[in-house]
């Protein structure tokens, strides 16, 4: 019995390491916080992960390799990430520049899925590769390639103009020079 306890517990660590595998070895943590609908309900928690040598003014740069990391507190659909997604977008981008990356869009959007509590969704860009990955849980749902995606997207978090929340943007940010 005491044998199957202990593979159970290194079981379920190891489906954990999997999950936090997605972020790659040469980012590290450079800020975290929490996102609450109304004041008090809280919805995630988010940490940003860049090279050690990023810089604020930088993280939104083509050539800089980031990952958000969303650990949601509360049932969502994908409804509600599509609605939340683009009413930011709007407040911050000209319809111009959201035509310009509709395919992109309309491709992350296909490929979301529900999520409910405790679950990880992880939004990757990796520079070299000049690509944006979502992965829920550890896997991979969809690649977009495309750097003007990346800069856009992420702007809803990391962006000057209009993030989701400004406490939330400095928070995530603090650990960059």
């Amino acid at each position: 019995m005491k044998l199957i306890y202990c593979l159970i517990i290194t079981m379920t660590l190891l489906s954990f390491g999997s999950a936090a595998a997605r972020i790659p070895q040469e980012l590290s943590l450079s800020g975290t916080g929490e996102i609450h609908y109304l004041g008090f309900i809280k919805v995630y928690d988010a940490s940003l992960f860049a090279p050690p040598d990023a810089m604020k003014k930088d993280i939104l740069a083509d050539d800089c390799s980031r990952c958000l990391k969303l650990d949601y507190a509360v049932n969502l659909s994908v409804d509600n990430f599509i609605e939340a997604g683009e009413k930011i977008l709007q407040k911050q981008q000209s319809e111009t520049i959201l035509a310009s990356i509709k395919p992109q869009l309309d491709l992350l959007h296909q490929n979301y899925r529900d999520v409910k509590k405790n679950d990880t969704y992880t939004l990757c860009y990796d520079a070299a590769k000049q690509q944006t990955s979502l992965n829920l849980n550890g896997n991979t749902l969809v690649t977009i390639p495309s750097t003007k995606f990346a800069a856009i997207y992420f702007g809803i978090w990391l962006g000057e103009e209009n993030p989701i929340d400004q406490g939330l943007r400095s928070r995530l940010l603090a650990g960059l020079k």
